[in-house]
């Protein structure tokens, strides 16, 4: 902005910048608060050299680790193919890591990363026990690279403040989905108050609407009603009444939060109803690698209902045209890994995060909650259902632990 004024005869035009904000970031105070400086990220750098020809050992030193502990394997769910690109992954993460520059970018993707952490449930515990062995194994290459005391001392001590740092961006994705958490609970709770009292006003005159389309045709007669353009508006009537009496079913359904009647069940036989049940168009190729045998002890019609929304929101997502797979295997005492995949558009990243949120759709007509539900009745099973990271369409995954 220019402000012009006149003085003595003179003409000045003065100049005001814009005003910066000086208030320190997050990842700012972090830093402050564990003392690291750039003088830190140049001992890091430094260090840099000397750790690189032993990267790669660190990495499958850590992924055995994993691979033995049967608690920390479940949460690596696509076996050794998924192993060898999270090892290319943890070796990038090691090099940016010490090489920086630890600005706000590199808070901003280490907060990404975290992110990932939340989303496939892998227990806080496991992370805290991870990153501890990358720094045991750090600090080994340390003492065999370098002789000099003061050297080894200054990396040290940068290697433990970017460390805490790591932790801290890490703990701060946790305590973020949490607060997330909370409040979509309340949401829950809102809902479930609110469908209690009006769910019932609602579907009398949603049945009155329905009895009179029904005598509205029986009054045409049949002929009539068939006629292009007084069946076009019926229909519509009919469509419109059982979306909104479907709504009124899930809002109640959500708040209910009725817990499992768990029974043994053949996986594959309820795959194959849940399939039946959402009605597939016929240009959507549908494939299953459900094992024969396999049974699982849950609540059937809950999981059918799982199933049958996450069929539908693909078919809706590829337009009634694609391919749609699901997939089992069975996982550590009677428990079940089951994938619903298709080769859609996928899921926006922005709004991967939100998409399990109560009255969150990205659909013209969609009533945001199809995916709560699903999260709602997977939980309610001990369980855990996300979105996982694909390069084409959407991947759903559903752990469900045996009790």
């Amino acid at each position: 902005m220019t402000l012009g004024l006149q003085l003595a005869g003179t003409s000045l035009a003065l100049e005001f910048l814009p005003v910066q904000d000086m208030t320190p970031t997050f990842f700012d105070s972090l830093k402050e608060y564990v003392g690291f400086t750039e003088q830190s990220s140049a001992a890091l750098r430094e260090f840099h050299p000397l750790a690189q020809p032993h990267i790669a050992s660190i990495v499958d030193d850590f992924y055995a680790v994993i691979e033995a502990h049967p608690g920390a394997r479940e949460a690596i769910s696509g076996g050794a193919a998924q192993i060898g690109r999270l090892k290319q992954t943890l070796m990038r993460w090691l090099d940016k890591m010490l090489l920086g520059p630890h600005d706000e970018a590199y808070y901003e993707l280490r907060a990404r990363i975290g992110r990932v952490h939340v989303r496939i449930s892998l227990p806080q515990q496991y992370m805290f026990t991870a990153m501890n062995r990358i720094r045991v194994q750090l600090f080994d290459v340390l003492r065999t690279e370098v002789d000099e005391r003061d050297t080894s001392a200054r990396i040290g001590k940068a290697l433990n403040q970017i460390i805490d740092l790591e932790l801290a961006i890490m703990l701060e994705t946790y305590r973020a989905d949490l607060i997330e958490k909370n409040r979509n609970s309340e949401r829950l709770a809102t809902i479930g108050h609110f469908a209690a009292n009006i769910g019932h006003e609602l579907r009398n005159p949603l049945g009155v609407v329905e009895s009179s389309l029904y005598l509205v045709r029986q009054h045409l007669g049949e002929d009539a009603a068939r006629a292009p353009q007084v069946a076009k508006h019926l229909n519509r009537i009919g469509t419109e009444v059982k979306r909104a009496n479907q709504t009124i079913a899930d809002v109640l359904d959500l708040a209910r939060n009725k817990p499992p009647k768990r029974q043994p069940t053949d996986l594959r036989s309820l795959v194959e109803s849940a399939v039946d049940a959402a009605l597939l168009p016929a240009a959507v190729a549908f494939e299953s690698t459900v094992p024969n045998g396999l049974t699982v002890t849950v609540d059937p019609d809950q999981l059918r209902q799982v199933l049958v929304n996450l069929i539908t929101n693909a078919c809706q997502a590829m337009q009634g045209r694609g391919h749609l797979w699901i997939e089992a295997e069975g996982i550590s005492e009677g428990g079940v890994r089951l994938r619903v995949r298709d080769d859609g558009p996928g899921v926006p990243e922005e709004d991967a995060r939100r998409i399990f949120d109560a009255l969150f759709t990205t659909k013209a007509k969609g009533s945001g909650l199809g995916l709560a539900l699903c999260r709602r009745i997977i939980e309610g099973h001990g369980g855990t259902v996300e979105l996982e990271i694909t390069e084409t369409g959407a991947s759903f995954l559903l752990t469900i632990p045996s009790t």
